[in-house]
């Protein structure tokens, strides 16, 4: 019986592993862009599809603006807004209510109207 030696393929080397690493982290965030805006700009079919679109614009808004300050003067300069509520009604009758004008999706912005308190 005679042993095969195996030889093992040499490692890449640490220049090639972090090329391969920044060349799929790109890739990714290009799809992460691409799925961005098409959630952005399709027009949803289903009442689902909407409210899930709703959503993600919500969660986006939130995560890409600031909405508070730094600083304690900061905190303290900031007038206090009176809270006005808002709702409206979608395409099937259902009733949403919502915290400011800015959260009322685009097309149902003109019917929305102001919650007497």
């Amino acid at each position: 019986m005679t042993k095969k030696s195996r030889k093992t393929p040499p490692k890449p080397s640490i220049g090639r592993r972090l090329g391969g690493f920044l060349l799929w982290a790109v890739l990714f965030a290009l799809l992460l862009v691409a799925a961005d805006q098409a959630v952005l700009r399709l027009t949803p079919e289903g009442p689902l599809l909407s409210e899930l679109q709703d959503c993600y614009r919500d969660l986006r808004g939130r995560l890409l603006t600031r909405s508070r300050p730094d600083t304690i003067e900061g905190l303290l300069a900031q007038p206090e807004a009176p809270s006005q509520s808002y709702f409206y009604a979608d395409q099937q009758g259902e009733l949403h209510f919502v915290d400011s004008l800015q959260q009322v999706p685009d097309r149902y912005r003109n019917e929305a109207q102001l919650l007497a308190e």
